[in-house]
């Protein structure tokens, strides 16, 4: 089981009376992820802190208290939480956080000290392509086994159901031990040296009750110390070993269900590993401690503690299963290696290749799956390249996914490629209409470098005598179009106007009047309309000195009247 540790400036805060109901639910608070206790009756400094397994000087800094001051019910603490537990069936609480706008499954796991995406859509049973919606409650986590837990929560209960003790009398009436692995200190404080340790369901003797937190007690096997007195369920009669316990397994022989299975200093996975036992290997189990662990001893002498569901008790070692009864399980993915363990760790025992069929013996978690090979030896490996019943493996799904993600990212490389290659032509083209338009002006400016530039206009243009002069009233024809302009150098001191227009000859004389107000001017045809850049839209083109002439107001498109 794998633990985050929560740094960086993200601090917890946790309790049952949330918005929430009795649900444990983070919330943000500026830059940190919070939740929030409500202290009841009966709590102290002292007793929240074991009850959520952190320093009382954390505690008492958190919330900027003196730790030998007193609580109010119903104030409401900040709890630093050490960290949050990958587990799924344990008796840690989980905590939920509702999410909000633009918030996505990768940006939940970022605010949670990257915990695992995939852990996040197990624990609330997500598709993989499914994400999370704003407003959507899910679980991010589990609080360590026994803080917060519902067993936490009853001993509280039972406890405050008992007759209260003065500080200071002989109690003289024994107990059971309400948590798991509960610390017996050599003072009443969380301060003083740890003499040992009390398991759930224990029963002691309760010497004296020295205040309203702290006991002092003495085990079955004689050690004497103080214990919190939260954990304490107390009777007034002697109390027969509880029948929520397992039987009393002492001298009992044990067979061990699987591979590479740890035996540890204590009863809990946080503690150090003392030894590595293995399938079928044989031990003496020396007690149950509670639900989930036993103390055994190897047959080497080594003692510890191993998870009751990796025992067998009834001196029989367990039968391989028949291959009728197991379950085919075809390979997704070439040269996966078949290991002796469910560890990267281990000896690598085979190599399996793209759709070879294995028997899958068990599903040992979440990542790892015992299975038979073609030669009758079993081996362990990763169950994501495992497909069962046709369905695909998760390995597949995530090639899958890659596979589409990159032809997405194609697209897109794909998309903005032709948008580039769009832009260069349409800039190509302007730039060649504009060095177009240049030439037309220069081409003018060529053409009139041999006319006098010292004429002095009249009032219609350079071009008035000559136009009379050519032209018959009785033979002109007049028309009105739609008319942009051209620049020009020439018009502005020598009068001479400038039209391209389709259906009159170059070099004709024309008259060009504004149908606005009368204003009129005398021009020479220069060229044709067809072929000229950026003419759709527009009939004719009149040099800018022309418009500038007749006094049209606009000068991007207006009418005019054409003589000719």
């Amino acid at each position: 089981m794998r633990k985050f540790f929560l740094l960086a400036g993200i601090v917890f805060i946790s309790g049952w009376a949330t918005a929430q109901g009795n649900k444990i639910v983070a919330t943000k608070s500026g830059r940190n992820v919070v939740i929030t206790h409500k202290v009841a009756p009966k709590e102290g400094l002292y007793a929240i802190a074991r009850a959520y397994n952190v320093n009382i000087s954390d505690l008492a800094a958190a919330n900027k208290l003196d730790k030998n001051a007193g609580l109010n019910i119903g104030q409401v603490l900040k709890i630093p939480i050490k960290s949050l537990e990958e587990t799924r069936f344990g008796t840690g609480a989980p905590v939920y956080y509702v999410v909000e706008g633009r918030e996505n499954l990768k940006s939940v796991s970022n605010l949670f000290a990257k915990m695992p995406v995939k852990n996040i859509r197990i624990w609330n049973d997500l598709k993989d392509n499914q994400d999370v919606k704003k407003g959507q409650e899910i679980i991010v986590g589990y609080l360590p086994k026994g803080v917060g837990s519902p067993e936490e929560e009853t001993a509280k209960k039972s406890e405050a159901t008992q007759p209260a003790a003065k500080a200071g009398a002989t109690v003289g009436r024994q107990a059971v031990i309400t948590g798991s692995n509960i610390n017996i200190r050599k003072g009443p404080s969380t301060d003083q040296e740890v003499v040992g340790t009390a398991q759930q369901y224990e029963i002691v003797d309760v010497l004296k009750k020295v205040n309203d937190e702290w006991s002092s007690i003495r085990t079955s096997g004689g050690v004497e110390g103080f214990i919190a007195s939260e954990f304490l369920q107390i009777s007034d009669k002697k109390i027969a070993t509880p029948t929520s316990t397992k039987s009393n397994t002492k001298g009992k022989k044990a067979v061990i269900t699987g591979t590479n299975i740890n035996i540890r200093k204590g009863p809990s996975t946080d503690n150090e590993v003392v030894a590595i036992a293995q399938l079928n290997d044989e031990v003496d189990l020396l007690k149950n401690v509670n639900n989930e662990w036993a103390s055994i001893r190897t047959k080497d002498g080594v003692e510890g503690y191993m998870a009751l569901q990796f025992l067998q008790t009834d001196n029989k070692k367990p039968a391989p299963p028949k291959v009728a009864d197991l379950k085919k399980a075809k390979v997704y993915g070439t040269n996966i290696n078949i290991r002796k363990g469910p560890s990267t760790d281990q000896e690598v025992v085979g190599i399996a290749q793209q759709d070879d069929v294995l028997m899958l013996v068990k599903n040992v978690n979440s990542e790892w799956a015992e299975i038979r090979m073609d030669d009758g030896n079993q081996g362990y490996i990763a169950s994501k390249f495992l497909s069962l019943d046709g369905k695909p493996s998760l390995a597949q799904k995530e090639a899958e996914q890659l596979a589409a993600a990159q032809a997405e990212e194609a697209k897109r490389i794909a998309a903005e490629a032709a948008a580039n290659e769009k832009a260069i032509a349409e800039a190509k083209k302007k730039e060649e209409d504009e060095k177009a338009a240049a030439l037309v002006s220069e081409k003018i400016t060529a053409k009139n470098t041999n006319e006098s530039a010292a004429a002095t206009p009249d009032e219609t243009g350079y071009f008035k005598a000559d136009y009379e002069k050519s032209v018959n009233p009785n033979f002109t024809s007049e028309k009105t179009f739609a008319s942009g302009i051209f620049k020009t150098d020439r018009g502005w001191n020598d009068g001479k106007y400038y039209i391209l227009m389709d259906g009159a000859a170059p070099g004709s004389l024309v008259k060009i009047t504004n149908p606005a107000n009368n204003k009129m001017v005398y021009a020479k045809v220069l060229g044709k309309m067809e072929g000229v850049q950026y003419s759709e839209g527009f009939d004719v083109r009149i040099s800018e000195a022309a418009a500038r002439k007749i006094q049209t107001d606009n000068t991007d498109k207006f009418n005019v009247m054409v003589t000719y």
